[in-house]
């Protein structure tokens, strides 16, 4: 995990993002290339070349449905960035202050990097409409997942946890069975 170690020290330290979309806005489709971007998060984080499995996480402090995934949020962390993959904690909402989205981390026990997308810059190239998704990309930065990270919006009723399903056939080097699914955010 190529932030590993300073994230996990540093991870609610994260600085207000210098996010910077680079060249002319591309598509973020499954298939595609993550865009390119760049932002501060305790360390630069640089789309391109983050050389592992990893999860952007587009959520929001005050999103009605964050406090329903916030267990599964951390299982699913936990579990995978045990193996190597890399999570990044995106909050493009300007409402919640730095402070608000740093305790969330905090109570939640989220260790991956946070970044503060002020202006929803990384959001937007993301194609992200709404909180409580997902992107993820394989090693090589291509696209594989975008949506929600299960079937359900309440706990009890999850059938599939799409995200981590996901991951489990990307780090075995499967195809994604289930590409895109429904964001409940």
């Amino acid at each position: 995990m190529k932030f590993g170690i300073v994230l996990a020290a540093l991870g609610l330290l994260a600085a207000p993002s210098l996010a910077r979309l680079a060249g002319p806005q591309e598509t973020a489709k499954v298939g595609a290339k993550i865009p390119a971007f760049t932002a501060s998060a305790v360390a630069v984080v640089d789309s391109n070349n983050v050389p592992v499995p990893t999860a952007y996480m587009i959520v929001g402090v005050k999103c009605g449905a964050t406090p329903g995934y916030e267990k599964r949020f951390k299982a699913v962390e936990d579990e995978f960035r045990a193996k190597g993959v890399d999570f990044f904690w995106v909050f493009p909402n300007k409402t919640e202050s730095l402070q608000e989205k740093q305790a969330w981390m905090k109570k939640v026990g989220l260790k991956g990097a946070m970044i503060d997308d002020l202006e929803a810059k990384i959001t937007k190239a993301l194609e992200c409409k709404n909180t409580a998704q997902v992107i993820l990309t394989d090693k090589a930065g291509t696209i594989v997942f975008r949506g929600g990270i299960d079937d359900s919006r309440g706990e009890a009723d999850v059938k599939r946890r799409h995200l981590a399903e996901a991951i489990k056939e990307t780090l075995a080097g499967k195809p994604v069975s289930v590409q895109s699914a429904k964001a409940f955010g």
